[in-house]
Order: structure tokens, then C-alpha cells, then sequence
């Protein structure tokens, strides 16, 4: 019950206390975070196809899988745990976003550091790891502002998207062995 009270303090001081004017921004990061996961996966196709790279070819395969297990996921987790929204139970958080169904876990974050960590394991430059990962924590701090999500739900979206973001390109790496072994290998 402790825990349950924290998560609900916390959404309650950020959801009102919004930088003025910020609100219309964190519902562009918010709304547009799917769009922005395939922009990646078609930016890293376009460079495959203008380099003639099959390690390119091999990454927005990757990029794409991790983002097909993470819809997948996400569905699987909000239809086991059916979690009311937060502006549904508590009057006072104000719903400034889109938020239907299930609260847990959020989708949102879910997806953007399922492909923050891909990105970082598949590119190992620091200005695009910390550009992946600015953009993640965006998404998952636009989630509480919006009053969607409680931290909670934020939370298990980072670990869990965290895991998959990991998971796809070693389950690739170690079953499947590709050619070019290169594609996942720090440099």
C-alpha cells in the first residue's frame, strides 16, 4: 500500500507542476514516439540501400524485430494486467494526452528504450546513444506529466523495453550467427 502511495504522490507533483508552455511539447514527444522508432528503422534501411550494406541490412532487420516484440509485448502485458489509468482513479491527476485501456506497463516508454538499447548495442557512437537515450527518458517523463501513466508503469516500461531492446540482437547474435558477426561486436 506504501509503494502504491509514492506512485501516486509522484504523478500528482509532476502532472502539476508542468513547466509553463511545455504541455504542447510533451504531447508532440508523446504522440509522435512510434512514428519516431520507425523514422529509425527507415533511416538505418536508407542507409543500407545507398551503402550497399549487408551489416546495415542486417541492423534495420534487428531494429525492426525489436520493435515488432515490443508491440507484441506491450499488447501481452496490458491485457494481463488490466491497471485502471491514473486520471480514471484519482480526480485531481489531469489527463493532457492520450491514454486508453490499460495503464500497465507503458507502451510508450516500453517501445522507446526497447529501441534506445538496440540502438546502442547495434551503433556504438556516443552522440547517438545519448540522443536515443535523451529521447527515451522524454517519452517516459511525458507519460507522468500527461498524467497517462503512474511511475510505476513507467518504470516496468524501462526495464522491460530495456531487456527486449537487449535481448533481440543476442538471441540473433548467439542462435542465429550471421555472417557478418560484425553487426553486434563492440568496436
Amino acid at each position: 500500500m506504501k509503494l502504491l502511495q509514492y506512485d501516486i504522490a509522484i504523478l500528482d507533483w509532476l502532472n502539476s507542476h508542468l513547466i509553463p508552455g511545455s504541455t504542447p511539447v510533451l504531447q508532440f514527444v508523446s504522440n509522435f514516439a512510434t512514428f519516431f522508432s520507425i523514422a529509425m528503422a527507415l533511416i538505418v534501411l536508407a542507409m543500407a540501400i545507398i551503402k550497399k550494406s549487408k551489416p546495415l541490412y542486417h541492423k534495420t532487420i534487428l531494429i525492426a524485430l525489436v520493435l515488432i516484440f515490443s508491440a507484441i509485448m506491450i499488447q501481452i502485458l496490458k491485457e494481463a494486467f488490466d491497471r485502471e489509468r491514473p486520471f480514471l482513479t484519482y480526480p485531481f491527476i489531469e489527463k493532457l494526452s492520450t491514454g486508453g485501456g490499460s495503464s500497465f506497463p507503458s507502451g510508450h516508454t516500453m517501445e522507446a528504450f526497447a529501441m534506445a538499447m538496440a540502438m546502442s548495442i547495434l551503433f556504438r557512437y556516443k552522440w547517438l546513444i545519448v540522443t536515443v537515450y535523451a529521447w527515451a527518458f522524454l517519452i517516459a517523463y511525458s507519460r507522468l506529466a500527461l498524467g497517462v501513466h503512474y511511475p510505476a508503469d513507467v518504470l516496468s516500461g524501462i526495464m522491460i523495453g530495456t531487456l527486449i531492446g537487449w535481448f533481440v540482437p543476442w538471441i540473433y547474435r548467439t542462435f542465429l550467427k550471421p555472417d557478418d558477426y560484425s553487426i553486434t561486436k563492440r568496436r
